[in-house]
């Protein structure tokens, strides 16, 4: 196999997170072309005119025939939707390493039965509330974590490259089963969105408006549902019943801590408060490698 920068790279769909590894890899002086396919030309010219693609088409096999690596950057269910075509094209077409960056891991291994041993499942842990390839940002990658999902049936030399190529983005990359990657980032990630939407919706009917008066508490626990809606549904109705799970659990605990409240009871508070402070602390490492006040999870 040739080095991995002499590769052509084929993203399918190009937004926030795509393009932004597109920049990535252009900043890693990555020598092979850099191509795209997508339903909406203007995106696609909006990334060739950013200079974070080479050239574009709207014929999705004139990609795949050209490309050695294809990322398919769509969104959850869309990519659902893709992706057994992909395969097929991809095992017509000189078998390219193929990869996908979808929030939810076992809907998409699921599509891509019959398994296809050069797909590697993967999911960056980075993103932002703003969407669209104008969003993106060549070092969103800088030491956030990539999870891959390998099945035991996967080729070792495309999980190879899928590896360095998230680690020329600069990602950390770690690996996980397709269900222990769901159950994570339902609690993770999934349900501080919904806890972000159902927040800002009750705020948004409160009669006084207490939007109008928030600060840094109220702009941190409601930046998240300025994220993609479409997205979003996909995730929740994809990955349902570990975000129901982990909705279960924060309910609970929200009621135990409701009935501290009730019954005034001040030094269980503090130790509860006290406890969640020394976690958070014990993780700020991981949770801001970079700090960038547009940060976002996906």
């Amino acid at each position: 196999m040739r080095p991995i920068q002499d590769m052509t790279v084929a993203f399918l769909g190009l937004g926030l997170i795509s393009g932004s590894l597109a920049g990535a890899l252009r900043a890693a002086e990555w020598c092979g072309p850099i191509i795209a396919w997508g339903p909406r030309e203007r995106s696609l010219e909006r990334g060739h005119a950013l200079g974070l693609i080479d050239r574009f088409s709207l014929d999705l096999e004139s990609v795949m025939v050209d490309a050695d690596i294809v990322v398919i950057g769509a969104p959850p269910i869309a990519t659902l939707e893709l992706l057994p075509e992909v395969l097929e094209m991809a095992r017509a077409h000189d078998d390219p390493i193929v990869t996908d960056m979808a929030s939810i891991k076992a809907s998409v291994v699921e599509a891509a039965m019959p398994y296809y041993a050069k797909f590697v499942p993967g999911h960056p842990i980075a993103g932002s509330e703003h969407s669209g390839v104008e969003a993106a940002i060549p070092d969103l990658f800088q030491g956030r974590e990539v999870i891959l999902t390998p099945l035991p049936e996967t080729d070792a030399t495309a999980l190879s490259a899928v590896q360095a190529m998230w680690e020329l983005a600069g990602a950390r990359v770690t690996q996980l089963s397709v269900s222990d990657h769901d159950a994570a980032l339902a609690a993770s990630s999934h349900v501080p969105h919904m806890l972000a939407y159902a927040l800002t919706a009750v705020l948004s009917d409160h009669p006084l408006r207490p939007m109008k008066h928030g600060g840094g508490a109220l702009r941190d626990m409601t930046r998240i549902a300025a994220s993609d809606p479409g997205m979003w549904r996909d995730i929740a109705l994809t990955n349902q019943d570990a975000i129901l799970t982990a909705m279960d659990a924060v309910a609970a605990q929200h009621a135990q801590l409701r009935a501290l409240v009730a019954e005034a009871d001040g030094p269980a508070m503090e130790a509860l408060f006290a406890h969640c402070r020394e976690v958070r602390r014990k993780h700020d490492v991981i949770l801001n490698p970079l700090l960038r006040p547009d940060e976002g999870e996906s």
